[in-house]
């Protein structure tokens, strides 16, 4: 799975904290100490930011893959005041000189912003992918999880809920992880939940949903067991597309696996999450939103829609979309 950590910023000493934190990840990365001093930089002055200006919020820090590429990502998020994006000040000015990824998000709920910096020295091309994978309050153990394998010309998502929480929810997870990762051969999204059936058989089970988006034929896929929620945006006019996924759980009782076919459209929008996120929410609610990056987006709706009483994972795919647009 993904590596991710959530540091809470209430005052000076959690900024602390999550310099330190950010070190490891720079060291996972393998990043330069050039830019392991971005990160670093990046960390202080938005850890700083909550402190001043948000009364408190917190930072996340995900280890970034894509190919050979590898990188860090901040993700900051508040309740505070709001603030104007367009006016970001000396600090948040430092923040998106030293990233190769820089968007914010801000409105009455509060800000979120997210900063990357990778080792290449510039983001890769293809689909942004933003991802939050949250445990229970009180659990060590996340029952839910996420991947993601991909080419020059296709990106292949699974999410996987566990049944349940805690340690054995994480291992039936973890278990779809290490299935889906053996996985890249397989045709499509309906041969890669079977492989998933059988490979969580000795597992508690799980809900599991996997999307194919074809950079090259235009095409998304999808197949998914049990109560995951997949949502396609077009980034235009028309009305979201819900996926289906048919009842059961994987591993125990999956009567029906069908893969599903459907156009992937100009600026594309993919967002996929567990039952820990209630499925109320509409991107239109949020002027804006729907134009940010894609980790900005998971952040806003991990922030408003999460359930207190389960784990949590929403993981978007986002075509880019133009900078004037």
């Amino acid at each position: 799975m993904r590596v991710q950590q959530r540091i809470e910023i209430l005052d000076d000493s959690g900024v602390g904290e999550a310099r330190r934190l950010a070190a490891s990840f720079s060291r996972l990365a393998a990043l330069p100490d050039a830019d392991a001093g971005r990160v670093a930089i990046i960390v202080n002055e938005l850890g700083t930011n909550l402190v001043k200006h948000a009364g408190g919020g917190d930072l996340l820090l995900r280890e970034l893959r894509a190919g050979t590429q590898t990188g860090v990502e901040v993700l900051s998020i508040d309740r505070g005041p709001g603030m104007k994006v367009e006016s970001r000040g000396e600090g948040l000015g430092a923040v998106q000189r030293q990233a190769q990824e820089f968007d914010a998000w801000s409105g009455r709920g509060g800000t979120v912003l997210v900063a990357r910096v990778w080792a290449a020295g510039r983001a890769p091309g293809g689909l942004e992918i933003g991802a939050i994978s949250d445990p229970l309050t009180g659990e060590v153990e996340c029952g839910d999880g996420w991947d993601v394998r991909s080419t020059s010309a296709r990106v292949r998502l699974l999410v996987v809920d566990g049944l349940g929480h805690g340690p054995i929810a994480a291992r039936a997870a973890g278990a779809a992880v290490e299935a889906f990762a053996a996985s890249d051969r397989l045709p499509g999204p309906e041969a890669v939940v079977h492989a998933l059936h059988a490979a969580l058989r000795s597992t508690r089970g799980a809900a599991v949903a996997v999307a194919e988006v074809d950079l090259v034929s235009r095409v998304l896929r999808f197949a998914g067991v049990g109560n995951i929620a997949a949502i396609l945006e077009s980034g235009g006019a028309e009305r979201a597309q819900g996926l289906l996924s048919h009842n059961g759980i994987a591993g125990h009782e999956a009567r029906r696996i069908q893969e599903f076919t459907l156009p992937w459209p100009g600026r594309g929008l993919l967002i996929v999450h567990s039952d820990g996120i209630h499925a109320q929410w509409k991107l239109e609610a949020y002027s804006g939103l729907q134009g940010g990056h894609a980790s900005v987006i998971a952040g806003v709706l991990h922030r408003d829609f999460r359930r207190k009483n389960d784990d949590s994972t929403v993981v978007v795919l986002k075509e880019p979309w133009p900078a004037h647009a």
